[in-house]
């Protein structure tokens, strides 16, 4: 009987265990802190189906950031992790720098109702999808086929807050004015998001 199952994982990928780890944490510390920020916004949003949306979506958050944290002890992060093997879970979630820290802060501090949707829906969980399906694809897809897994259904989650985002943004910046608003507003984050290297922190020197 020949093989009827041709096998897609390879071995080998461009990250070392303690580079995954690296990146985990900084993946946990976005899902953490992005989830803090609906949280913080639901009382002082005004649109009711927006408060709505921003609980589930902080949930979904908080869920991510737990799975990371499950995943962080088996790639030998283990300092004030807690629980047993296999439940043990790490404490970590560390910026990548100081400068994706101040795009955070900065990010949750916006008391504008569409700059606060643009911010998370039009640049973090974005920029987060992209790295998250990066890094799916460039990690050893044997050896690392937990990480794998656990981005597989946090990018399901994303994509799908990205779309309904994505209409709130369109809903609100409905005329010339807010929409140069909001535009501003992505390009001051995107900004400070390009100086930060991103969620890993990998900054390209300035040619300027």
């Amino acid at each position: 009987m020949p093989e009827l199952w041709f096998p897609t994982r390879k071995l080998g990928g461009l990250f070392s265990v303690d580079e995954c780890a690296r990146r985990l944490s900084a993946y946990r510390y976005a899902e953490i802190e992005g989830m803090r920020a609906l949280l913080n916004w639901i009382v002082t949003q005004p649109a009711v189906h927006q408060k709505v949306e921003f609980g589930p979506h902080a949930y979904h958050d908080a869920q991510h950031a737990d799975a990371l944290g499950k995943r962080l002890p088996e790639l030998r992060v283990t300092e004030g992790a807690e629980g047993p093997y296999p439940l043990m879970t790490s404490p970590r979630a560390d910026p990548p720098n100081a400068e994706f820290e101040r795009f955070m802060t900065t990010l949750q501090d916006q008391e504008d109702p569409l700059l606060r949707v643009v911010g998370m829906y039009g640049v973090l969980k974005p920029h987060l999808a992209t790295h998250y399906l990066y890094h799916m694809r460039a990690t050893d897809q044997v050896v690392d086929a937990p990480t794998v897994r656990i981005l597989r259904f946090m990018l399901i989650d994303e994509e799908e807050h990205i779309q309904w985002g994505r209409a709130q943004i369109e809903e609100m910046a409905c005329t010339p004015t807010s929409r140069r608003l909001a535009n501003e507003w992505r390009t001051h984050l995107e900004d400070l998001l390009v100086r930060a290297g991103g969620v890993s922190g990998e900054r390209v020197p300035d040619e300027g």
